[in-house]
């Protein structure tokens, strides 16, 4: 039989104690601490330990030797839930069935591609088209802004020309003397006083190409006008405006003498 070790030894010591080792390694280990004064003193303090948990404390009764492999058993027991129960353990289960594994993962690729999805949809519908609910809202929430304009009224004061001459030589030359028109310009006056969405609504008078460079002059005038804007208590408007022009050419009966 081969001799034992002092670090073997005290890896069977509590098997020793207990006699659950086999007949050769019990005589092994008995033959270690006989001679080993360092592995019989921890052998001692087992032996120790033992009597102390079998003794108790004063006041208090021994355990009987039913009482006591019950209490080992559940030792035990509780040692080994508490094992199943920690996190590693936990998560080497976790892996027992790839199945399960290869599921999770899936949905968690299929939900990691949602949430792209949905802040890129985020991300690109922060700009808000006109024809959107939101965007109607903020339209009628805003009243007098460019986009939509106010309508003048008694309580509202009208735009004003900056310069009015200019604007009626521009007119005038723009204007051809030989025949009478009416030409009907709508436009928006914006919060900065200028001229947008300019339009022509009518106009009566001979058609020609004349008439047609004459329009065009009027337009070009009329779009590089600028005006002091409306105000509502006192703040600056846009509103609709609607311009006529006339074209009148006054003749006498007589010539003069």
């Amino acid at each position: 039989m081969k001799p034992l070790t002092c670090a073997a030894t005290r890896r069977r010591l509590q098997a020793y104690h207990d006699g659950e080792l086999a007949v050769c390694d019990q005589i092994a280990v008995d033959a270690h601490l006989e001679w080993c004064v360092e592995c019989s003193n921890q052998f001692a303090t087992l032996r120790l330990m033992r009597e102390l948990l079998r003794g108790g404390t004063p006041g208090r009764r021994p355990l009987s030797a039913d009482e006591a492999s019950t209490f080992a058993a559940a030792v035990v027991n509780r040692s080994k839930a508490e094992r199943d129960q920690s996190l590693l353990v936990r998560t080497r289960h976790m892996f027992d069935d790839m199945h399960l594994v290869y599921a999770g993962l899936g949905a968690a690729a299929a939900t990691l591609v949602c949430v792209i999805i949905t802040l890129s949809m985020m991300r690109f519908a922060t700009s808000e088209r006109p024809d959107s609910l939101a965007a109607i809202v903020t339209f009628l929430a805003n009243p007098g802004s460019n986009a939509n304009p106010a309508v003048i009224d008694s309580g509202n004061r009208s735009p004003i020309v900056q310069m009015p001459r200019t604007l009626d030589a521009s007119i005038s030359e723009s204007s051809s003397p030989q025949e009478d028109a009416v030409f009907a310009l709508a436009a928006v006056v914006t919060r900065e006083g200028t001229i947008a969405n300019l339009e022509m609504l009518r106009g009566s008078g001979p058609r020609g190409a004349a008439e047609a460079q004459a329009i065009e002059k009027l337009m070009d005038a009329m779009s590089r006008a600028r005006f002091e804007p409306a105000q509502v208590a006192g703040l600056p408007v846009a509103v609709n405006m609607v311009w006529l022009v006339a074209r009148t050419t006054v003749r006498g009966k007589h010539p003069i003498a």
